[in-house]
């Protein structure tokens, strides 16, 4: 099967559209008479679609925008028997049905394999730029495996770099826990490539667990997961009694961080962990010294 028409855009799929490759918009590729009103209740959602999280404000904004505007940009379509498939545009689709509409305009497309279909609804939802990087990660995977597609090639139907491609699907290597952190954008992008770094996941998730709790940067995560990997040498700590191990886990609870107490004959030592400046600045407060340093 050939792929180069995908690249062009729907314009390259719609007998009698258009032929600008370098428009991807709908309204301007098509002329009036090949826009059809659909029942909503006869389109199907697309097997296909990357987008898991739906932003609800935004959706009542487009809902909003329709109900003043109408749908200026009409949704894709592929006939399946008596229904409709959809291959681009559920947000419009969700809005209307939110509206209560019964009816869409859409661009029935009468000639489409699942594979090129599969093709244009990622191509389209990766270039919209409103996935998710998870979301995007998968995208890409799903053209890599189901479309049997090279990292080069995807990169080049997307538009961005091979490497830009590699760095988003390794994302998907980290633990689920991880993942579902950066779809819902308690992580970043670049704290969970930084997290990659990591040999276990256990090491990953904590990290990635105190990142949410005390807002580090990725400069500050990077520094964190350089003294994981750096071998130190063990602290051999002594026996201890009950009353110590008390005191121990009671200052761990007040400074809110790893504390070992090495009692010895006569003294001992204390040594508290932090794992950036910012860190360091808390402890300092509650010591009440940050300001004679």
């Amino acid at each position: 099967m050939k792929r180069s028409a995908l690249g062009k855009g729907l314009g390259a799929l719609i007998p009698g559209a258009a032929t600008n490759a370098d428009d991807n918009n709908v309204t301007e590729i098509i002329s009036p008479n090949m826009i059809h009103e659909l029942p909503v209740e006869k389109i199907k959602p697309s097997p296909f679609q990357p987008r898991l999280v739906f932003d609800s404000a935004k959706l009542a904004e487009l809902a909003q925008s329709i109900s003043e505007r109408g749908v200026i940009q009409p949704i894709v379509v592929r006939a399946t028997g008596d229904f409709y498939e959809l291959i681009v545009g559920e947000r419009r689709l969700r809005a209307i049905e939110s509206l209560g509409r019964t009816t869409i305009p859409a661009i029935i497309i009468e000639s489409l394999s699942n594979e090129e279909a599969m093709e244009l609804t990622l191509i389209e939802n990766i270039q919209r730029e409103d996935l998710n990087a998870i979301e995007e990660a998968k995208a890409y995977q799903r053209l890599m495996t189901e479309c049997n597609m090279a990292q080069a090639e995807v990169a080049e139907r997307v538009g961005i770099d091979r490497s830009s491609v590699a760095n988003s699907v390794r994302l998907l290597s980290l633990p689920a826990i991880i993942q579902e952190m950066v779809s819902q954008e308690k992580l970043t992008p670049g704290h969970a490539r930084t997290l990659l770094a990591l040999n276990t996941d256990s090491e990953k998730i904590a990290l990635a667990e105190k990142v949410i709790a005390h807002d580090l940067s990725v400069r500050q995560l990077e520094a964190l997961v350089y003294i994981n990997k750096t071998p130190r040498k063990k602290v051999q700590i002594r026996q201890r009694s009950v009353e110590i191990v008390s005191i121990e886990e009671n200052l761990k609870r007040k400074l809110g961080t790893k504390v070992l107490i090495d009692q010895r004959k006569k003294g001992g030592r204390i040594l508290i962990e932090y794992y950036s400046n910012d860190e360091l600045e808390r402890l300092l407060e509650i010591f009440g010294i940050a300001e004679n340093r």
